[in-house]
């Protein structure tokens, strides 16, 4: 027995006619009667009276309605409750700062927000169910997933009373899959000046209070006490599956 089970029995319940209830839920009659049959034996019981003008309940079949209907009832207000939870999202540090300061698609209030280092992604996204995946990497073999290629906007910058200096300290992430790492040690691979920090908002701290430069979303120019260090946009891929 399945909850389609269930709304057959309702159906030909309420019309008191397997035509109509074939009619009405695009079955053919004969595979309707047999799905009535498979029911009435794995209930050890029979539902209806088959008589020449139609079918009539018998007291089982009286009890097993008001079974189903509140069963489906029930699961009905199940699923709106499920709905009304959020969504199950699996996010990288610096994607979720930048959605909630420019994108704002996610509501920290109601959505299931996991947060994993960049590298961790791509393997959390197959072990565990969610209905959204923020990733700077691609995923492969993500079954029933759209895939959503996406760019941010990010510069190298300062703080704001940064003076200019030949010798500079550029902060990274250690996260060796962070593409603002990548592109960092792909622009200054000469330098000897590069800092790994442990997150995103250490990163922001550092540069803030002037201790050197970062490569960073461009939205935190209006968030946060810093410039640009040079006029060069950089455009950070990122991918969402939903």
């Amino acid at each position: 027995m399945n909850f389609n089970d269930l709304k057959i029995f309702i159906d030909i319940y309420e019309t008191g006619s397997l035509n109509q209830s074939a009619v009405n839920l695009g079955y053919a009659q004969s595979n309707l009667t047999a799905r009535l049959k498979n029911l009435e034996s794995e209930q050890a019981t029979l539902f209806f009276i088959r008589k020449y003008n139609g079918i009539v309940p018998t007291k089982n079949g009286d009890k097993f309605y008001y079974f189903a209907k509140e069963t489906l009832g029930n699961l009905e207000c199940l699923q709106k409750e499920f709905k009304s939870q959020g969504k199950a999202i699996l996010i990288s540090e610096l994607l979720l700062n930048y959605d909630l300061n420019q994108e704002q698609s996610i509501d920290i209030g109601k959505d299931n927000v996991s947060v994993k280092k960049t590298k961790d992604i791509p393997t959390e996204s197959l072990k565990n169910k969610y209905d959204i995946i923020y990733s700077f990497q691609k995923i492969v073999n993500l079954r029933g997933f759209k895939e959503d290629e996406k760019a941010l906007k990010a510069f190298y910058l300062s703080s704001a009373n940064h003076e200019h200096s030949e010798t500079q300290n550029f902060f990274v992430n250690r996260d060796k899959n962070c593409p603002f790492r990548q592109k960092t040690l792909h622009d200054f691979s000469d330098t000897k000046k590069i800092i790994e920090l442990d997150s995103f908002e250490n990163i922001i701290n550092y540069v803030e209070s002037g201790k050197g430069i970062a490569l960073l979303p461009e939205y935190l120019l209006k968030t946060k006490k810093l410039q640009k260090w040079d006029e060069k946009k950089k455009e950070i891929r990122y991918y969402k599956y939903e």
